[in-house]
């Protein structure tokens, strides 16, 4: 507790011992919070209901939540690295208080309720009381709780500090927190927590509406592409579909923003700008108000296609092909983003440029390094080595061989092209002498004096991405530079546009004479392909075998109808839990426990040791 504050202990002496406290001797909001915990029947002497989900449940909100913790991730380590040495805890939450991901830069071995704030717990008011996080779950707005503004005692030696993460739509997305056992006041790390917050929402905003237009804008155009950038998404019809906090200041003049149209926000119709923005052109606009602002597009699946449309652009006619045409003869590529990336590849491995292709299996990563081998001529040698089965002295004999009588790919590629699948898996003295290779084009066989000359081409892909695998420390930085080149990003088979043309073009390989009908396409585009192209391309010679007649149907493919995320929400639930799986599990437990008790709400709440004021909300 901070007892250099005596306003503050004389409301906690009162709210201890009478269950009352001074209105103005606390912030407003903490004064709010305490309201709200004295009435959700919590005592400040007590420890409060630590509640902490199972491995599964865990698991299950994880999965929930992919997409959040993997857009944080990067800024949740950003922060560590700000404020390492401080020892913070950092912690990432779902919108229902539940802890998803930790960093801590605490010592283990110290004691306090920081030790609490572990994946899988709840950091509700209803649980905990008076915290950071809760209280930012209350108000949706960035809170800071230092030492005895904890609602709990147990809670007074600690400082947290948390901000929301919105979806762009007026929702809660996540949140941010940073713990320490302290209680002096941490202003700026507070700020850094708000400014992370800022950057997740920003990163998933754009991320989450990849078949969006996606506008950024700011009143000084230098500030496009900072944290500052307000953030526009449009719909199919340039109606706003979501817009950033940052947005919503900028254009806080004009009330209710979601569902208006680009009109209704900015002096000017969409579709006369869209043609220079889709190309990349920052323009300077005015808002219904008059003030200017400068506006571009971020590149994206949805900009792609608009730019496709304004350019009749056609993957097979693209002029940008030039003699590279009869390269790509066969290769189904309709998706705009994705073809931006290969119709560059050719000059890319005609230069000499060393190519790295990153994408999850299944994705065509071995296509993509044929077809960069096949512009410098496929006549010469093709070889792969896979990273994956290499230790230290495996890579060294497959590369260089042993002797006259085995020789090594090196040797036996020539001019051709080695293909590295999987290089970030290469042990470090293999990435060394890899890294040698690629700077001096020079090496030597075990045992031997004689400096051998490669001209081998090097083309290497990964599962996973190159700054990545250097953050954890996979792949050395010597490596890491020398594979600097062009670099493509294979997208996830969901994510492309252009499912239906891959799908058409596998079942038309297992039989010509086969076609998908409007609802087998509607299934195939609205599937996930975890398995990316391997999973489609079996789905669709499956899908040839077990048709009848010349049409594949939907009822052909009803195997990838998803069920819905979650049941519709019994009457075995209160409305508070409805919705939300581990809630809805908890509230079952509790109301069972009531029946079990034959109705006697103070032995069920000593059973499950929870307050009687909790039971009695499960049961409305």
């Amino acid at each position: 507790m901070d007892f250099r504050k005596p306003a503050l202990v004389r409301a906690r002496h009162q709210l201890e011992e009478r269950g009352t406290f001074p209105g103005g001797a606390l912030p407003a909001d903490i004064a709010e919070s305490w309201t709200r915990s004295l009435a959700h029947g919590l005592d400040p002497r007590d420890k409060g209901e630590s509640l902490v989900l199972t491995a599964s449940q865990i698991e299950h909100e994880r999965t929930r939540y992919r997409e959040l913790i993997r857009f944080a991730r990067p800024e949740l380590e950003l922060l560590y690295d700000q404020i390492a040495g401080s020892n913070f805890l950092i912690a990432l939450g779902s919108p229902e208080g539940l802890i998803l991901e930790t960093l801590s830069d605490t010592d283990p071995g110290s004691e306090g309720a920081i030790d609490g704030v572990i994946v899988g717990s709840v950091w509700t008011e209803a649980l905990r009381g008076t915290n950071a996080l809760g209280l930012t779950l209350e108000t949706g707005r960035a809170a800071q709780v230092y030492g005895g503004e904890h609602f709990l005692r147990m809670d007074s030696n600690i400082a947290c500090l948390s901000a929301p993460i919105f979806d762009g739509r007026g929702g809660l997305a996540g949140l941010l927190d940073a713990s320490s056992r302290t209680t002096v006041r941490q202003q700026h790390t507070a700020a850094l927590v708000r400014m992370s917050a800022s950057n997740i929402e920003n990163s998933l905003i754009r991320q989450a509406h990849d078949d969006h237009l996606v506008l950024q804008f700011h009143p000084r155009p230098e500030y496009l592409g900072t944290l500052s950038v307000g953030m526009l998404v449009l719909d199919r019809d340039f109606a706003i579909h979501a817009v950033n906090r940052r947005g919503t200041l900028f254009l806080s003049s004009i009330p209710g923003l979601i569902g208006r149209s680009f009109t209704e926000v900015f002096d000017g119709r969409f579709e006369d700008l869209a043609a220079r923005l889709v190309r990349g052109e920052t323009l300077r606009i005015r808002d219904r108000f008059g003030s200017a602002v400068s506006v571009r597009c971020v590149a994206n699946r949805a900009s792609f296609a608009l730019a496709s449309r304004h350019q009749g652009w056609t993957a097979p006619d693209d002029p940008r092909l030039g003699p590279n045409r009869g390269l790509f003869k066969g290769l189904v590529v309709e998706d705009p983003a994705l073809w931006a990336q290969l119709v560059r590849l050719p000059d890319a491995a005609r230069r000499g440029l060393p190519v790295v292709i990153e994408g999850q299996s299944g994705t065509g990563k071995d296509v993509v390094a044929r077809l960069a081998h096949a512009a410098v001529g496929s006549e010469r040698p093709f070889l792969a080595y896979d990273g994956r089965l290499a230790s230290e002295d495996d890579f060294t004999q497959a590369m260089f061989g042993e002797g006259d009588d085995r020789p090594g790919l090196l040797e036996q590629v020539q001019d051709g092209t080695l293909y590295l699948d999987e290089v970030t898996r290469l042990p470090p003295r293999a990435q060394a002498v890899l890294a040698r290779l690629m700077d001096t084009g020079e090496y030597r066989r075990e045992g031997s004096p004689d400096i051998l000359r490669s001209r081998a081409r090097i083309i290497a892909s990964t599962t996973q991405p190159l700054d990545d695998a250097a953050r954890c420390g996979l792949l050395g930085p010597e490596l890491r530079f020398r594979l600097s080149g062009y670099t493509i990003t294979l997208p996830p088979l969901g994510r492309r546009s252009d499912i239906a043309a891959l799908a058409r073009h596998f079942l038309d390989a297992a039989d010509p004479d086969l076609m998908l009908d409007e609802g087998a396409v509607g299934c195939v585009t609205a599937y996930p392909w975890p398995g990316n192209l391997h999973e489609l391309r079996a789905r669709m010679m499956r899908a040839a075998l077990q048709a009848e007649g010349r049409v594949v149907r939907r009822a052909d493919l009803a195997d990838l109808v998803l069920p819905e995320d979650r049941p519709a929400a019994g009457v075995d639930v209160c409305p508070a839990c409805a919705g939300t799986s581990w809630k809805e599990q908890r509230c079952r437990l509790i109301r069972s426990e009531v029946a079990a008790a034959d109705g006697n709400i103070a032995e069920a709440a000593r059973r499950i040791g929870v307050s009687r004021t909790t039971i009695y909300k499960h049961l409305a």
